[in-house]
């Protein structure tokens, strides 16, 4: 990876102040003179991670990610370090240093985006073409104008199993490439198009980089109605939002969250510049946050059926974690909003949205379904649904306005659904505890996957990160640590990695912190030094510390190079036998 000079990192890192950056995708407050939020990589309703000022720096204790700005833009925006450098380069108006700096996966990521442009345009060129009538009539049949399919971009990709795939070689492309970005599929030796005979989709980021393609089939009896681009280096679909480009601009006060891509472009049609879609999943912890960056505010308009119902569950959910208030849009007498529009108009539709459901209705909504709330039978049925509802909620505020509308409709006092919700959420908590314990005696360990050794060398591995804090915290401490233990006196692969490292950083003179370690590990790597770090400093750095830190891998070292008894030569188990009556007379004399 990069490594570029400590004085311009430290223009960077000057440049780019991390409460500023960081501010401007997530909401912080201030305790004492450091920062907290809600973590922006996973969901949670208590912030649980923190920004220290001092060190610039950001570490989440809940799922471990962290490290200095250059880290959060690289998770936050998904790119590569020397992206991530150039960005915030850039945001600062400081120039890149001169030196002939590559990342091979930087170019490699270039390489795609450009490819996707290329077959992006094709397709367009095929859907223009007397090739591509059969996709042009389907859109326009579909309602849309000249200047919408213009304005999306969308496009067809003709029958045949080599069109893309020939074009894109005569663009310069190769076939590996190609597989990489999701555009030829690959059996044995011979490659094909993905994407044949489909109105096709750009999917465009909010850089205007043209990410991934959705396919609509064209066929009755296509085995697959929508093909979506698999995961490529550019393409994460749990990250991303169809029409995102569009809505992150608009000037209304909410999202619309629909299913499909054709939902969306009529909706952007008809006037509202503000929905999106996800891209072939349920909605996802990261989108819900992505969301969190643009609005305050949803509206789910998703289908009235069995999967639309548990889909909008989720979406709420998901979105309340993040912070977003989410409402529910019914839709009477039609399928989805673009048959709405078709039938009532733009005007209705908008009067429709301000009539949306709260989370609470809706959720009350259904547990209602069924049930005839003015006999004592109904009431008991309702009422047992709702605790169980309502001790899984994880917000107590929620919970608490839940608690008075089950009371009103159940015709009980507050007080006793707020007793039976606490023994129901007492109960979970019991069997919860039960399920661990059974996985702890089963011998069932999460595996880590930043370093798997750990699970095999836990005391070693303590003491590792004790010594790589030392070393952050006091490097003028290295003598210490090199006159008793080398690198590969480390057990576990990755925590040596990282002790090589700094002490190579610290005997050239280089900086040893959080910035100076970005262009030689992962993002997920840097978040878990800044937690080492991190958890370090709730302990005094005394030389006592450090001295139980090395010794418990000198006794490693020791036990792991002595030999087996039947690996001994006579003389070797004659001079271990002695020695064991050496170390007891020692012992006993003690006493």
């Amino acid at each position: 990876m990069a490594r570029y000079p400590d004085s311009f990192l430290d223009n960077l890192r000057a440049g780019n102040e991390i409460v500023s950056v960081m501010s401007a995708y997530v909401n912080i407050k201030r305790t004492g003179r450091d920062y907290v939020c809600n973590c922006p990589f996973h969901s949670e309703k208590t912030p649980s991670c923190h920004i220290y000022t001092e060190t610039q720096s950001f570490y989440c204790f809940g799922c471990g990610a962290g490290g200095d700005v250059i880290t959060f833009i690289r998770l936050i925006e998904r790119l590569e370090y020397v992206e991530s450098v150039r960005f915030l380069a850039q945001r600062a108006g400081i120039s890149m240093p001169e030196d002939d700096i590559s990342d091979d996966g930087v170019n490699f990521r270039t390489r795609i985006l450009e490819m996707n442009r290329e077959a992006a345009r094709y397709f367009r060129d095929m859907l223009l073409s007397p090739q591509g009538k059969v996709g042009l009539d389907y859109l326009l049949d579909r309602g849309l104008t000249p200047n919408t399919i213009r304005k999306y971009g969308l496009g067809y990709a003709p029958e045949g199993w080599h069109n893309l795939h020939y074009y894109l070689k005569k663009k310069g492309f190769t076939e590996d490439e190609m597989e990489a970005g999701a555009l030829l599929t690959r059996n044995n030796n011979s490659y094909y198009d993905k994407f044949r005979n489909r109105v096709m989709f750009p999917i465009i980021d909010r850089r205007k980089n043209v990410i991934a393609f959705g396919g609509r089939a064209l066929e009755k009896d296509a085995k697959a109605k929508y093909l979506n681009s698999d995961e490529t280096p550019v393409f994460h679909k749990r990250e991303n939002l169809f029409s995102l480009n569009f809505a992150k601009n608009t000037e209304e006060s909410c999202f619309i969250l629909c299913e499909g891509y054709m939902d969306v472009i009529a909706l952007n049609q008809a006037g509202f510049d503000n929905a999106v879609a996800t891209l072939g999943t349920a909605i996802t912890p990261q989108q819900a946050n992505l969301m969190k960056r643009y609005t305050s505010e949803a509206v789910i308009s998703y289908d009235s059926d069995e999967a639309g119902q548990k889909a909008t569950v989720k979406a709420i959910n998901l979105l309340s974690e993040a912070g977003v208030l989410a409402r529910v849009l019914h839709i009477p007498d039609a399928k989805d909003p673009d048959e709405f529009i078709k039938k009532f108009g733009a005007d209705s539709f908008r009067r429709l949205l301000s009539k949306t459901e709260t989370a609470i209705d809706f959720e009350f909504g259904k547990l209602k379904i069924g049930i005839d709330l003015d006999t004592a039978a109904g009431k008991t049925e309702f009422l047992k649904r709702a605790v169980n509802f309502l001790a899984q909620l994880r917000s107590d505020t929620e919970r608490t306005v839940y608690i008075s509308e089950a009371a009103r409709l159940s015709g009980q006092q507050v007080s006793a659904i707020t007793g039976l919700v606490a023994d129901k959420q007492r109960q979970n908590r019991y069997y919860e505890r039960r399920a661990q314990e059974k996985q702890l005696i089963r011998g069932e360990t999460k595996r880590d996957p930043i370093n798997p050794d750990s699970v095999r060398f836990p005391v070693e591995e303590k003491a590792e990160r004790g010594i790589i804090a030392f070393l952050f915290h006091s490097p003028d401490r290295l003598p210490d640590v090199e006159k008793k233990l080398t690198a590969e006196d480390f057990p576990t692969e990755f925590n040596r990695r990282v002790y090589s490292f700094v002490r190579d950083c610290i005997k050239s003179g280089s900086s040893v912190d959080i910035s100076s370690i970005g262009g030689e590990f992962t993002a997920e790597e840097v978040g878990r030094i800044t937690g080492i770090c991190k958890q370090g400093d709730m302990l005094p750095y005394s030389i006592l510390r450090l001295d139980e830190y090395i010794n418990v891998l000198l006794k490693h070292k020791e036990k792991s190079n002595r030999k087996s008894v039947t690996e001994m030569t006579d003389e070797e188990m004659l001079a271990q036998i002695e020695e064991l009556k050496r170390k007891r007379a020692e012992k006993n004399g003690n006493k």
